[in-house]
């Protein structure tokens, strides 16, 4: 298999679907046809059908109670090994070229093992276009959140890590890694994928070309979670990464 696409998501059918017909219309634009798409569906109250999503090659990964993003991932990705991994939230809408400008910027960036995507709110600022580290209390930050995506450089830089929210990884990396670390219960897990990645060597990049529409934390967020998260994060990583980001030429 060529990709194995991963959805978790909890509820929010409607927004569900549309992420779905996005990522369809990508895939085929990208001329990806070796391709299996699972949804996890983490605990919803009233649980998914495929007919309900718009069958084809979607298929459906059930937890009967929630989980946390990180086991649903896991879960999902060995449910269905691919050379290759691609991480999406149920609240991004991919741009037609989305899947093409990051399968290419993979491609083209030497030893690359993770590639993240430019995401932008509905009024076209900034969501995500990398993710820089900070040890004092601001912590991993998105770089240039909130700018006008017209005003950022498109440039293909490197990362210490890049969002979960559409993240590409290598299936043999992955798997070295063990996925994503089940100790997280809501959040940096993704932060984490990629200090691990890039311990062993490999480079973290994002595409840049493209902007794809990314709603954020539309699923509900448990404040509690998140900042145990935070902490194990902290404890981890506090001191072990450097402060500003690599650069290297592809």
């Amino acid at each position: 298999m060529e990709l194995t696409v991963v959805i978790p998501s909890f509820g929010l059918d409607a927004l569900l679907r549309t992420c779905l017909a996005s990522l369809a219309t990508s895939l085929q634009v990208a001329g990806i046809d070796d391709v299996r798409v699972v949804v996890a569906d983490n605990g919803s109250t009233n649980p998914y059908r495929v007919e309900h999503l718009g069958g084809g090659r979607v298929e459906l990964l059930r937890f009967d109670q929630r989980t946390s993003f990180a086991r649903a991932c896991n879960m999902a990705a060995r449910s269905a090994p691919a050379r290759r991994y691609l991480f999406l939230n149920n609240d991004v809408l991919l741009h037609p070229q989305a899947i093409a400008d990051v399968v290419g910027t993979m491609d083209a960036v030497r030893n690359a093992g993770i590639c993240g995507a430019r995401l932008v709110f509905p009024d076209d600022r900034i969501q995500h276009c990398g993710v820089r580290m900070d040890d004092g209390p601001l912590g991993p930050y998105h770089e240039f959140a909130g700018q006008p995506t017209a005003r950022v450089s498109r440039a293909i830089r490197d990362f210490p890590a890049v969002t979960g929210a559409v993240l590409l990884i290598d299936g043999q990396l992955f798997d070295e890694l063990g996925g994503f670390d089940e100790i997280y219960p809501f959040g940096y897990e993704d932060l984490d994928l990629c200090l691990r990645a890039g311990q062993k060597g490999a480079r973290i990049t994002c595409a840049q070309a493209i902007d794809s529409l990314h709603f954020e934390s539309m699923s509900n967020r448990d404040p509690g979670r998140h900042d145990l998260s935070r902490q194990q994060f902290w404890q981890r990583w506090k001191g072990r990464y450097t402060r500003v980001g690599s650069w290297q030429p592809p």
